[in-house]
């Protein structure tokens, strides 16, 4: 016993140590090891720079280069008069690099210029903020956990010029991020240039016009229309941003979607789709509706011979060990029906149509590593069982589909997982952010992500190859709009996939991360202020109060309230119980400071406000929302609206004492471009002892409602008369799919409802 309380004595002082090395260490990503010397070094303008032998000479020059364009300026000197000396030991790791500051000098120890590149990063931050004393005496041992590091741009929704792209590369390398994936070609477009294919580019890269938001846009109507949306990228500017990163030791992977995903292509050479297709196919405006499902033909050996060309000046363009090639979400509507499909399956043994993608994708793949190149795939090329090896990205969900994948087949694979690294997904309190679709994916989520858990072998752990923050732009217009949703989350992404596993320090990381925002060379970068904002709970206490929480993700802020908007004179301490209308005012200061926006929560109360509500069939388990005096936003995901997917739905309202009701209204949220919908019928049912329950009104709602486009908020009267009960029990009927025409045609519905308003 008095072992264990020794080593946990040890333990616990290491932390200390740690922790009182990131206070004056302030680097992103962590690195792996600190100590904190007495002491500072004083720094020079400019830093001179030196190789302490011949074998340093290019590691010295590449710290050189490195901090020229980090506002640190910086030149080669003499051994004998530099401040930072530049040693090479083979030693170490290909990304492992050693930063020992003392009163005396610097010196960085590499193996190669990767790793003084990433020693330069660090180095280039310890001076953005270093005091007037210089930077505090300190020794790094750094080299990440992951050698994969990664991001994604669809760069298809949303085209932006390679000077854009650029910038991410800058910021990304700054992040010792070493892999920028690029998602080059979907239904919404083709983006980059084939010589052999010049229709993929005059004719996929471009698309109508619609002023809807994503998901509402109708497709094209037929060849004649006018597409004047989009752009692409010429094999000169790609080799030119390949060049760009590669010199900051980024790796550009280029994606090219197949089968599914490839209106675009089809756009441009209809013969690749199957022939029992029917339907004219134009680049998408948004989500397709059912033209989704056409998808390239498996059975046509032309659509063979055109991924391999494609990606034949595709490997030439880029350098890059991996090629990605989608594989993710084919239907199979049209290869069921189609006669070549339908014999490849036959000739090549086939059970079905999930084994003839994999045969599909294996086909490609086997291309690919006879050129010497990795393929990586979502996982969904894991259907079917292919044979050929392959890097497999886990997206879906929790990432598991990569995961049970690799336990079976040893294959490698990386986590993107949608809960928690797709940065299309709100990053804050959903009332302050632009518009897009799904949860929250905060950055202190996405920096406590552990991918690996106590079920993992050593095996399985040591065939993940890192993490990708993945950033679909489907609501994204400009480079600015992408940069929001990836920064600072991007931050956090590196961090995790860098430092050591189990080291988490979520204050320390915010504190670093303060730090490196700050840096000149980050200006005009527009990064989101999401973790300033308050995110709040309104619950009924079933009494006719409502108790009101607030939290904000910066663990240094002070919630401050009150109840107008003059003066935030309140320290937040707890719940707040309210038990009449009101309107709470709340912000989060941090030293004093308030960088983030106002909440502001407008509280009405009924008679059904406060009010206990059972309904154990709702879907995201909100149904106390329906009587906590708080109606939600247009975002269905906002935590303030209670759902109910594909069915009726069902909630009681104990209303705490047999009352007179004459009134009663539900609101709901409707939104058919997200598959949101009204019920097509409302019936209310009243009771005085929740036991014997009489129909009190059975309402039709009209269709116009119903299926209301982009998003409407409607008050839905359900009773106006006389009755008397304490129970009020409500069943909407969901309408079904979404009606012919529209852009989610034929998809099932959800319904949202927010307060029960009884008067």
């Amino acid at each position: 016993m008095r072992s264990r309380t020794v080593l946990l004595s040890v333990f616990v002082c290491m932390l200390a140590l740690w922790a009182g090395a990131t206070s004056s260490v302030k680097v992103i990503p962590q690195p792996a090891e600190i100590s904190v010397g007495e002491g500072y070094c004083a720094l020079g303008k400019p830093l001179t720079v030196a190789a302490a032998d011949k074998n340093a000479v290019s590691l010295a020059a590449e710290i050189v280069r490195t901090l020229d364009r980090q506002s640190v300026k910086a030149k080669k000197a003499s051994a004998s008069r530099a401040l930072v000396s530049v040693k090479a030991d083979p030693e170490l790791g290909a990304e492992q690099y050693r930063l020992r500051v003392t009163p005396g000098g610097i010196t960085v120890t590499a193996s190669t210029e990767t790793g003084a590149f990433y020693a330069a990063q660090t180095l280039a931050q310890l001076v953005a903020t270093a005091g007037p004393e210089g930077i505090a005496a300190c020794e790094i041992n750094d080299y990440p956990r992951m050698a994969y590091r990664g991001l994604m741009l669809d760069v298809v929704r949303c085209y932006v010029p390679v000077s854009e792209l650029k910038r991410f590369v800058d910021v990304a390398a700054r992040l010792k991020i070493n892999n920028l994936h690029l998602h080059l070609t979907d239904d919404n477009g083709w983006r980059l240039e084939i010589k052999k294919y010049p229709k993929l580019t005059e004719v996929g890269a471009w698309r109508v016009d619609r002023p809807e938001r994503f998901p509402g846009r109708l497709n094209q109507r037929s060849k004649d229309e006018p597409t004047p949306i989009g752009g692409f990228y010429t094999r000169k500017e790609m080799r030119e941003l390949v060049d760009y990163a590669a010199r900051r030791h980024v790796n550009i992977i280029p994606e090219i979607e197949m089968p599914a995903h490839s209106a675009a292509a089809i756009a441009s050479y209809p013969e690749l789709a199957c022939p029992v297709n029917d339907r004219f196919v134009g680049v998408f405006p948004g989500i397709g509706g059912k033209d989704a499902s056409i998808i390239m033909c498996a059975g046509n050996d032309k659509v063979i011979d055109f991924y391999k060309d494609v990606l034949d000046e595709v490997m030439d363009i880029f350098p890059s060990p991996y090629i990605h090639l989608g594989g993710d979400e084919a239907s199979k509507t049209l290869w069921e029906k189609c006669q070549l499909c339908r014999k490849r399956i036959a000739d090549e043994n086939l059970k079905d149509c999930e084994e003839l993608q994999a045969w599909f994708m294996d086909s490609i793949n086997h291309y690919v590593r006879s050129k010497g190149r990795t393929a990586i795939g979502w996982d969904e090329v894991t259907y079917g069982d292919p044979k050929e090896d392959m890097v497999i990205i886990g997206w879906q969900g929790d990432g598991s589909t990569a995961v049970n994948d690799s336990r079976r087949s040893g294959r490698k694979f990386i986590m993107s997982p949608a809960k928690t690294m797709y940065l299309i997904r709100y990053q804050g309190p959903q009332w302050f952010e632009p518009w897009t679709y799904f949860g929250n994916n905060r950055m202190k989520e996405i920096y406590n992500y552990e991918p690996t858990d106590s079920t993992w072998t050593p095996e399985l752990e040591s065939s993940l190859l890192g993490i990708q923050g993945s950033l679909w732009s489907e609501f994204c217009q400009s480079a600015s709009d992408m940069q929001y949703l990836v920064f600072p989350r991007l931050m956090a992404v590196a961090d995790m996939a860098w430092r050591p596993k189990g080291t988490s320090d979520w204050p320390a990381f915010v504190s670093n991360l303060d730090a490196f925002l700050k840096n000149p060379d980050l200006d005009g970068l527009n990064y989101a202020r999401s973790m300033f904002n308050i995110q709040h709970t309104v619950r009924p206490s079933g009494d006719g109060t409502v108790e009101v929480s607030l939290e904000c993700e910066r663990p240094d802020a002070v919630i401050t309230y009150s109840m107008d908007d003059s003066t935030f004179h309140r320290t937040y301490a707890g719940p707040l119980k309210i038990g009449g209308p009101a309107c709470v005012y709340a912000s989060a200061f941090v030293d004093g400071r308030r960088p983030g926006r106002t909440l502001k929560l407008p509280l009405r109360f009924n008679e059904a406000t406060g009010r206990k509500v059972t309904a154990p069939a709702c879907n995201n388990g909100l149904q106390y929302v329906l009587t906590n005096g708080l109606r939600g936003s247009s975002r269905n995901s906002d935590f303030e609206w209670a759902g109910w997917w594909n069915a009726p739905a069902e909630f009681t309202v104990d209303l705490g004492s047999v009352i007179d009701v004459r009134e009663v209204s539900l609101g709901t949220l409707v939104n058919s471009d997200i598959c949101i919908a009204a019920p097509h019928r409302i019936l209310l049912y009243t009771s005085p002892d929740g036991k014997a329950f009489t129909l009190a009104s059975d309402v039709k709602v009209p269709e116009a409602l119903t299926f209301a486009h982009p998003e409407k908020i409607e008050d839905i009267e359900l009773f106006s008369g006389n009755a008397r009960a304490r129970y009020l029990k409500v069943v909407a009927l969901n309408p079904g799919g979404i009606p012919d025409g529209m852009a989610r045609e034929g998809a099932p519905t959800w319904m949202y409802f927010d307060e029960l308003t009884v008067r």
